[in-house]
């Protein structure tokens, strides 16, 4: 997970310190309620100063990740809250996430959960799978019919890469995945204004049956490149100049 911010040395070791933290979070090496290591400690593990290690805790103390508690140290928070939404808005509203990171996340996150969900998959998931995407097929004949709107189109999408994402079975993954596709929603970059394929809502569908049918087929390496494609295609379908504009 990487973190777009500034430039110099001390926000660089600032990032060191917040993909640090996410990324232990994020393989479970840190789990609600962990007491995270000293400053010192902490310093000389990732080789920075504390200066900028203090302001990685102060932002993810800040956002709920972390919890300082006086005199007792910092823990990761039990809050079950949508805490990467939290920081991906926050950095989406001050122009740090633009649409090229979002992108680049989606095809990073996105591919590993479909290489997780082919490795993790259940029976359950594979019936849940097969459910969403009969209703985005449906779903996508009514759009081009214009019975339904981008809108409520754009759910079903979300039905089908949140469900491969939860087949991953690491609920880390999942939050992160969601939290992006908020940004792509709540910076509308799937508006007509800003599309220039119109059937990529069609092509979609040729790639999420692909991914599923790796997925089911436990192919971990087909389920990665399928979704990073797909994620591609997607991407390729926006006019990222005209988005980026508006920024």
């Amino acid at each position: 997970m990487v973190i777009p911010i500034g430039g110099s040395m001390e926000q660089s070791a600032r990032d060191i310190a917040l993909n640090y933290f996410l990324e232990e979070i994020k393989e479970n090496n840190l789990k609600p309620g962990d007491k995270i290591l000293n400053e010192r400690q902490l310093s000389e593990n990732l080789g920075i100063s504390r200066v900028p290690l203090r302001e990685a805790i102060t932002i993810l103390s800040t956002l709920g990740i972390l919890e300082v508690r006086q005199g007792s140290g910092t823990y990761v928070s039990n809050k079950d809250s949508h805490i990467l939404s939290t920081i991906i808005t926050k950095y989406g509203f001050c122009d740090r996430f633009m649409v090229d990171e979002v992108f680049e996340a989606r095809s990073l996150l996105e591919a590993d959960g479909a290489k997780l969900a082919a490795r993790n998959r259940t029976k359950s998931d594979l019936e849940n799978l097969h459910d969403v995407l009969n209703q985005h097929e449906q779903a996508t004949k009514q759009y081009y019919a214009h019975q339904i709107s981008e809108e409520e189109m754009m759910d079903y999408d979300g039905k089908v890469h949140l469900s491969i994402a939860a087949s991953s079975h690491n609920n880390f993954l999942v939050q992160i995945i969601e939290a992006i596709r908020s940004v792509t929603m709540e910076q509308h970059y799937f508006s007509k204004e800003n599309t220039r394929d119109s059937q990529h809502f069609l092509k979609s569908c040729e790639f999420h049956k692909n991914i599923v049918l790796a997925i089911e087929q436990q192919d971990e390496q087909k389920a990665y490149e399928m979704m990073q494609a797909h994620i591609y295609q997607v991407e390729n379908a926006l006019d990222i100049e005209s988005i980026r504009r508006k920024k």
